[in-house]
């Protein structure tokens, strides 16, 4: 009797720990999977001969069933997927490039509501001043807490200058409001402690971009914090780190949309991110002649702190690193392509922590929980809290139910 108690309670605690389910499938296939971090995982389905534009969404969690079924219509045949950790909202942009001065998009909520509708981002920048939105070049598309912003480069020719714009679209009401930046003289670009502006990160309605900068002989950045309707709340200036950074090719990482762009890969030292309400930055060191690392600082008390760091065993200091990262809260995910080393991990805020490296592929783009523990290439693994979602990609595109296996952590 005791063994058989013993035994049972051993197959109650696998049966709690891993729990196998099944998701059936709608009128079609499923053929692709994203992750909304935090939320879950996203199965999508749409007709394979494409008669019908309609993209279906599955929600699945922790709750070994459906949360959500939903669907959107795009208007072309390709969409754009916007995602940020502790965003209320995702967006599956029409186009990037603008259309008669507008984006065309589906916003989506939590509780799996979408609304289809466009912003003016033409109008915006008119109110701006000489600005035509024909000479407007995206630089990356963002979804914060409060707004879906849209960062634009447009060139001066005649005072030789680059313009930067933001485009900061609330919500909730879908208005748009625009902001210069700054200009930008295109000499003062060849100077490597001289760069453009950049989205940083947000926390509620803060909102940031830094751009390279020496002020007072001192190496940093400038700053400037702006609301989700586009009011400058501050500016100010942080030091770089003290010694000398590596030279870093912004690959980008994460469903922005600098990442779909591919362009403006203009080398850094070292990656700047604001996340929880703290800076950290991103940078590569050089240990010896053959071997650097990638440094976790975080910006405290008026200086730089180095809060963890990965090691580079096969460093080429020839070759500038490229490099994508990815805040979330538990760290800074990121995708390193450099020497024969192309995977993901992630740069955790708890010195001295390592996690998994695992192979870059384009579905870890949709799938940032892929930095956290080992996994085989065609899993596709989803955070949540205390469990870990598992779906193996190879039931795409079959018919019938797919499975799921949700594990303790």
């Amino acid at each position: 009797m005791k063994n058989f108690l013993i035994i049972n309670a051993l197959l109650l605690a696998c049966y709690s720990s891993a729990q196998v389910f099944e998701i059936p499938t709608g009128a079609y296939p499923y053929s692709d999977i994203i992750e909304w971090k935090g939320m879950g995982a996203m199965l999508i389905s749409k007709d394979p001969n494409g008669v019908s534009k309609q993209v279906n969404l599955t929600l699945i969690g922790d709750q070994l069933t459906t949360i959500w079924d939903q669907k959107f219509s795009p208007k072309g045949e390709n969409y754009y997927y916007i995602s940020s950790e502790n965003a209320r909202y995702v967006y599956f942009l029409d186009n990037l490039e603008l259309i008669e001065g507008k984006v065309y998009f589906n916003q989506l909520n939590a509780a799996g509501n979408v609304k289809a509708t466009s912003v003016d981002i033409g109008a915006a920048v008119r109110k701006l001043g000489a600005y035509d939105y024909n000479d407007l070049r995206l630089v990356n598309a963002v979804v914060t807490d409060k707004a879906l912003v849209f960062h634009y480069r447009t060139d001066n020719k005649k005072d030789k200058t680059i313009a930067e714009i933001a485009v900061f679209m609330t919500h909730h009401n879908f208005l748009a409001y625009a902001v210069e930046l700054g200009q930008i003289p295109e000499l003062a670009l060849k100077d490597d402690n001289i760069g453009h502006w950049e989205y940083t990160g947000f926390m509620d309605d803060q909102i940031f971009f830094a751009s390279r900068d020496i002020k007072n002989k001192a190496k940093g950045w400038s700053i400037k914090e702006y609301s989700s309707k586009g009011k400058e709340m501050n500016a100010f200036f942080i030091d770089a780190p003290k010694g000398d950074l590596l030279m870093i090719e912004n690959i980008g990482f994460g469903t922005t949309g600098k990442y779909y762009l591919k362009t403006e890969r203009k080398a850094e030292k070292g990656l700047l991110t604001y996340i929880g309400g703290k800076f950290y930055l991103v940078g590569g060191q050089r240990q010896s002649e053959t071997s650097a690392e990638l440094t976790l600082f975080e910006w405290a008390g008026g200086e730089w702190k180095a809060v963890n760091n990965m090691k580079l065993n096969y460093f080429i200091e020839k070759k500038n690193l490229q490099l994508g990262i990815y805040p979330m809260n538990e760290g800074i995910g990121y995708h390193l392509d450099h020497n024969g080393y192309n995977k993901v991990s992630l740069i955790s805020f708890t010195p001295g922590k390592e996690t998994a490296h695992n192979d870059f592929t384009e579905r870890t783009i949709f799938n940032p929980s892929s930095v956290f523990e080992k996994k085989e290439k065609t899993e596709f693994n989803v955070i949540l809290p205390g469990k870990l979602l598992v779906f193996e990609t190879a039931q795409l595109n079959q018919n019938g139910a797919v499975k799921f296996e949700l594990k303790q952590r």
